[in-house]
């Protein structure tokens, strides 16, 4: 449990230099795509160590690391000259090799709508993302994207690490749902609304809240509905 506490208190520390706003210069000025020519000066403002490289198929890609405590991959993709540049599709990934518990990963992913987690078939654990920027998009929400996934890498590999075989979907939604009561009786008590004080806590609470926000519109009736017509021979 120590050494998984170091590890979190590590990527905080690691993000805690990339998580104010003004670390990112210009960043509403516009980017074309994904290319590492593009992606890199953002990578370098963030902190984050990285180098381009290439697969066995010969298609390129970053390496990148965050503070030493998480590595992860961006991978340009929808590239719109020959395959191999003007990139306008980005997937992030980081890679956890080890002897995972699905239970845990399927209980992440239903946890956190902001990132895919799974099991590959070689036994590896992942955690995916997938940006697009077709007509664009803005240099400071490209660095908040890859800080989120940063901080959602560092809480799967700390859940992977205390990962015991009683967790439950139901017991993580129980979580988020007794977190939120917490935060909302300190408001009632204090009658001070508490406010994420940098892009990567907002969005943390936003995506707690989203995953509670799901139970309860799936619970409410009379919420917009699609019927499954299973087919019959």
């Amino acid at each position: 449990m120590k050494n998984t506490i170091a590890v979190i208190c590590a990527g905080i520390a690691a993000l805690s230099g990339a998580s104010a706003q003004q670390v990112i210069s210009s960043p509403k000025v516009m980017i074309a795509n994904f290319d590492p020519a593009t992606l890199g000066p953002v990578l370098s403002e963030l902190g984050v160590v990285w180098q381009t490289q290439k697969t066995e198929k010969g298609q390129t890609y970053i390496a990148a690391n965050a503070g030493g405590v998480i590595s992860f991959i961006l991978a340009p993709t929808a590239c719109r000259v020959n395959g191999a540049t003007d990139c306008v599709g980005l997937n992030m990934l980081a890679v956890f090799d080890g002897n995972p518990n699905p239970q845990t990963v399927r209980a992440f992913n239903h946890r956190y709508a902001f990132a895919s987690a799974g099991i590959d078939p070689s036994g590896s654990a992942y955690i995916s993302r997938y940006e697009i920027s077709d007509y664009g998009v803005a240099r400071g929400n490209v660095a908040t994207s890859i800080q989120v996934f940063v901080n959602q890498a560092v809480l799967f590999g700390s859940e992977l690490e205390t990962a015991r075989r009683t967790v439950s979907l139901e017991g993580f939604a129980d979580d988020l749902a007794a977190k939120e009561m917490n935060r909302q009786a300190l408001v009632k008590m204090t009658g001070v609304e508490i406010h994420a004080a940098n892009p990567i806590d907002r969005h943390q609470y936003g995506l707690e809240e989203g995953a509670l926000a799901v139970r309860q519109y799936i619970r409410d009736k009379s919420a917009p509905r699609n019927k499954i017509d299973n087919i019959t021979e």
